[in-house]
C-alpha cells in the first residue's frame, strides 16, 4: 500500500460535531483548526458553531431549539497520523451553560464570528497536533484581490477517509487591505456548504512573484506561494440565488481573541 503524504495544511483541520448531551443529539457539524499561541494550543472555529445561534439576531440554528454543550472531534494519535481517537470537549464550565469555555473577541464579541477553544493538557500531551501557524507560508507576499483561495474543511456531516478535508476553490473578491463594515473581514467568491463554517482559508498564487508595478526587478520568485488568510464563516445572506459570496474573518483576529485585546491598526486608506 503506497504511503500517503497529506498537505501539511490538511492536517491542521478538524471535523467537528456539536452535540447536546441531555438528549444525546448531534445538532450540527462544522470545521475547526489548530492554532498555537504563547505555548498553548487552541481549536479555532466559528462562534455560531459553538453557540448554536445566529451571531446577527441570536436565533437558534437548530430546529430543535437546542444549543450545543459539547464539541466532538477526532485527534491523531502519536503513533500514526492516520489513526484517530474521538474526544469530547465541554463548551461550558457550569451546568447552567452560562460560562463558556471558549474565548470571544475582546472588543466586538460575537460580531466577529470566531472563537478560540483552549485545549487541555490531556489533549495536547496525548495527540499529535498541527497548528496552522507552524506551517511555512510565504508571508513576504501580500494577498491581492482576484487571488485564488481555498476553503479547507468538511462540507458534509459524514466522516471523511483518514479525516482529510476537502479543498473548496474560491477567489478573493474584496480588497484584502479593506475592513468591510469596519470589521476585520473580507469576501471570497465561492459556493459552499454550512459544514465548511470554521474552515481556514488559504490564498494561493502561481506564477512570478515580487514584481514592482508589473515590472521585473531581478528579485522575483517563480512558482507557488501560499498564505493563511483567515477563517470562513458562511455565505453573505441566506438567499442562495444571490451572489455566492462568503465571509472570511482576517487571520489577525485569532491573536486578538487569545491575547484579550485587539491589535492597533491604521484606518483604511487607498494607496
Amino acid at each position: 500500500m503506497p504511503t500517503i503524504h497529506p498537505d501539511p495544511i490538511s492536517l491542521t483541520t478538524h471535523h467537528i460535531h456539536l452535540c447536546f448531551r441531555p438528549t444525546d443529539t448531534v445538532l450540527s457539524s462544522g470545521t475547526g483548526f489548530i492554532y498555537e499561541r504563547h505555548g498553548s494550543r487552541y481549536l479555532i472555529t466559528n462562534w455560531h458553531n459553538v453557540a448554536g445561534r445566529n451571531p446577527i439576531d441570536g436565533k437558534c440554528l437548530s430546529d430543535t431549539l437546542a444549543i450545543p454543550d459539547i464539541l466532538s472531534t477526532l485527534f491523531r494519535t502519536k503513533d500514526s497520523i492516520g489513526a484517530c481517537q474521538r474526544e469530547y470537549l465541554p463548551l461550558y464550565s457550569d451546568n447552567e451553560m452560562q460560562i463558556p469555555t471558549w474565548l470571544s473577541h475582546p472588543k466586538h464579541g460575537n460580531k466577529i464570528d470566531v472563537v478560540a477553544l483552549p485545549l487541555p493538557s490531556t489533549i495536547t500531551e496525548r495527540y499529535q497536533l498541527f497548528p496552522i501557524n507552524n506551517v511555512e507560508f510565504d508571508s513576504a507576499y501580500k494577498t491581492e484581490v482576484a487571488d485564488d483561495a481555498f476553503v479547507i474543511g468538511y462540507p458534509f456531516s459524514d466522516i471523511t477517509h483518514l479525516q482529510l478535508p476537502i479543498w473548496k476553490r474560491a477567489s478573493v473578491a474584496s480588497e484584502p487591505d479593506v475592513d468591510l463594515d469596519q470589521l476585520p473581514k473580507m469576501l471570497i467568491d465561492t459556493a459552499t456548504r454550512s459544514g465548511l463554517s470554521g474552515s481556514p482559508v488559504v490564498m494561493q498564487r502561481v506564477g512570478i512573484h515580487g514584481a514592482a508595478g508589473g515590472k521585473l526587478t531581478g528579485s522575483e520568485v517563480i512558482g507557488r506561494i501560499r498564505n493563511f488568510v483567515g477563517i470562513y464563516s458562511g455565505r453573505v445572506g441566506i438567499d442562495e440565488t444571490k451572489a455566492q459570496l462568503g465571509v472570511v474573518w482576517k487571520a489577525r483576529v485569532i491573536d486578538e481573541i487569545i491575547d484579550g485585546e485587539p491589535a492597533s491598526t491604521e484606518a483604511d486608506s487607498p494607496t
